[in-house]
């Protein structure tokens, strides 16, 4: 088991629902520094299935790998 640092100190997600061209729903999965709320990426989405399938893998990454993996992973420079 790794015994570095977890994303989970530093990063939230967020889900914005918004509306798109001609009424179509529009969903950002946002990747957020926790302590500030400032974003680091967004991901949009016009499935919102697909939205929920790739914010429960985000989430579920926050938890399982340890902080070099997830920036690796997310695009996320140590800078961040």
């Amino acid at each position: 088991m790794s015994t570095s640092r977890s994303p989970r100190r530093d990063f939230r997600v967020l889900t914005r629902r918004r509306g798109g061209y001609d009424g179509a729903a529009m969903v950002d999965v946002q990747l957020q520094l926790a302590a500030t709320g400032a974003l680091v990426w967004a991901q949009t989405f016009s499935d919102s299935e697909q939205a929920e399938i790739f914010q429960r893998e985000l989430e579920d990454d926050l938890h399982d790998l340890d902080d070099t993996a997830f920036r690796r992973k997310y695009g996320v420079p140590a800078s961040i």
